[in-house]
């Protein structure tokens, strides 16, 4: 049940921790395509196609207590189908994870999908 990544969208390859997590969910059978990023100024698309849905990718390296209340909004205006890679986080495990369920509330995202450090996937809603 092997699926695959396509970079073919993309000019330059993606950021190495990028590629890391879709080839986590390559790892899980799903088939993910890169999304082209705008030519227009300011302009944001989403990272990556699966299951036919435009996702957000974060993998937060920050040390601040805002890190991700601050990628996360970020990652809302570019979609409300996020995912939040941990694996290489230096924060607090638990504490980002009651974070990032409050921001998907308060942003009223659609899908939040996180990969804990040891890769267990967490998805909201349950």
């Amino acid at each position: 049940m092997a699926g695959g990544v396509d970079v073919s969208n993309l000019r330059i390859p993606p950021e190495k921790h990028e590629l890391a997590t879709a080839n986590y969910f390559a790892s899980l059978g799903k088939d993910i395509s890169f999304i082209k990023p705008s030519n227009i100024k300011d302009d944001h698309r989403p990272d990556i196609l699966m299951d036919g849905i435009e996702w957000e990718v974060k993998c937060p390296q920050g040390s601040s207590k805002r890190t991700i209340e601050r990628l996360y909004r970020t990652a809302a205006k570019q979609s409300k189908f996020i995912i939040f890679d941990l694996r290489r986080s230096s924060l607090n495990e638990a504490n980002s994870i009651k974070q990032l369920e409050r921001e998907f509330i308060d942003h009223k995202s659609k899908k939040l999908l996180v990969i804990k450090k040891n890769g267990q996937l967490l998805e909201f809603p349950n």
